[in-house]
């Protein structure tokens, strides 16, 4: 599938390539620092020349950066670390040469990290290769594949299912979901049909009134797709007003979700859901400026705690609500503040205040539920 250049680095592929960066960022240390994977493959499917015309960095370079950093950190401390063997693949021969150069001049990469290999295939036998790969991939090695294409008409949802089968992979794919909505809308063409039904039986696919609604529908029909083994989420940057593009993330596992989750909030302190063009506008989502918005979810949180919850269920009530366990634990201590929260132990016993044990590393390994919660 053919890319077309693209000369410089635009403000909302900026806001791709940050939460990119960031997520890898802690992808990398988490990956670094299990003694359960010794090598991490990462691969980059339209990769571009690293490098753009106007200085912006694109995902090459900034991916190879965190991960040089995580790996100055881990030397720091004397840790066993994992390799990474990264992947760069584009179309375009010529981006590739100039990514090659990009990387050596900017002296980002070692041989002591891992391995740098590159690739100008089509797309579509790419992936098709890629699948073979992830699915003989050992236990102790995992993957993370980045997909940025120019457009949609080639990509497949079934593509990306392939790629997850073996739950040693995550996928950050982008979509043009406005350019995707304003077709549903004016007359849907042949390449959004095809696209669709790939996910979803055409007449189960509901309308969109906006461009957000959209997006929502495709998260959900992602979700139902890939079943309860799987969690699908998303970010939406706002380009101008009524202009929703969006990066959908994929993962068999809680804990990439929960890291994810907290890298959108990291960006987007209010909702967690997406960037906007223009801070200094009204929220595009919530209308909110001050602090978390969180008010939605309490009172969604509040009708869940009308029956007896452990905490383990509320970290994952809290991940697929879109929300932190922080957030959970702020609404706990305010019901608790007030009086109207009922707090036990397993045995019984009064829980001590404050103590919600709401985080993965009270949730890992199949650890026993350590307290209850329910509203008086």
């Amino acid at each position: 599938m053919k890319k077309k250049s693209q000369n410089n680095l635009f403000v909302h592929s900026a806001v791709k390539i940050d939460l990119l960066g960031k997520y890898l960022s802690k992808y990398f240390s988490i990956m670094s620092n299990t003694p359960y994977v010794d090598i991490v493959h990462y691969y980059d499917l339209f990769s571009g020349p690293g490098i753009y015309d106007n200085g912006g960095e694109g995902s090459p370079m900034v991916v190879l950066g965190k991960l040089k950093e995580v790996y100055s950190r881990g030397k720091e401390r004397n840790a066993d670390l994992s390799t990474y063997r990264c992947n760069f693949n584009d179309i375009d021969p010529r981006l590739i040469e100039k990514l090659k150069n990009n990387i050596e001049a900017a002296n980002i990469h070692c041989a002591e990290i891992g391995s740098i290999a590159f690739s100008s295939i089509d797309y579509k036998i790419l992936c098709g290769e890629l699948r073979d790969t992830l699915k003989k991939m050992p236990k102790n090695e995992k993957a993370f594949v980045f997909i940025d294409p120019y457009g949609y008409k080639e990509v497949r949802f079934s593509e990306i299912k392939d790629l997850l089968t073996g739950k040693n992979s995550e996928v950050l794919l982008f979509l043009p979901t406005h350019f995707m909505f304003r077709f549903n809308e004016n007359g849907t063409p042949e390449s959004l049909h095809n696209f669709i039904d790939d996910i979803v039986p055409k007449e189960q696919w509901p309308k969109s009134e906006t461009g957000l609604d959209f997006v929502e529908n495709l998260k959900e029909a992602f979700q139902k797709n890939l079943g309860s083994d799987y969690f699908v989420d998303s970010f939406i940057i706002s380009r101008e007003k009524n202009q929703f593009f969006c990066l959908f993330f994929f993962t068999s596992h809680i804990y990439g979700f929960d890291r994810m989750l907290d890298t959108k909030w990291q960006i987007d302190e209010e909702d967690g859901r997406g960037w906007k063009f223009n801070s200094n506008s009204i929220d595009l989502f919530s209308g909110v400026t001050n602090g978390p918005n969180i008010s939605k979810y309490e009172k969604i949180l509040k009708v869940f705690l009308k029956e007896k919850r452990s905490n383990k269920d509320l970290y994952q009530f809290s991940l697929h609500n879109g929300y932190l366990p922080s957030h959970t634990g702020q609404i706990l201590k305010k019901c608790q503040d007030d009086g109207n929260l009922i707090a036990t132990l397993p045995d019984g016993s009064r829980a001590r205040k404050s103590s919600f044990y709401i985080s993965w590393d009270n949730y890992k390994n199949n650890q026993s539920e350590k307290a209850f919660f329910r509203l008086k």
